[in-house]
């Protein structure tokens, strides 16, 4: 995060409907036939792994937005009255 507010990056990921897009996303990828790396035992189910995990990591980004935007306006809600 810079001084003048999240990346463009932060920004998308911390919209709700990015969110459900990236969850569609992930779940059409794990399922689908077509993969970066034929799904092997073990070794194929490499690829599936790290766009589960980059989603759970999208997921966190978003909370964590979501969590500092509440506290600010909560800080600013107080600090009003």
């Amino acid at each position: 995060m810079t001084e003048k507010g999240p990346s463009l990056p932060r920004q998308l990921l911390a919209k709700p409907a990015m969110q459900i897009i990236l969850f569609m996303i992930t779940i059409a990828y794990v399922i689908s036939p077509i993969d970066v790396i034929p799904d092997v035992p073990i070794v194929g189910w490499l690829d599936d792994a790290a766009v589960v995990l980059a989603q759970l990591a999208s997921f966190v980004v978003y909370l964590k937005e979501k969590r500092r935007r509440h506290t600010e306006k909560n800080q600013q809600k107080s600090e009003g009255n």
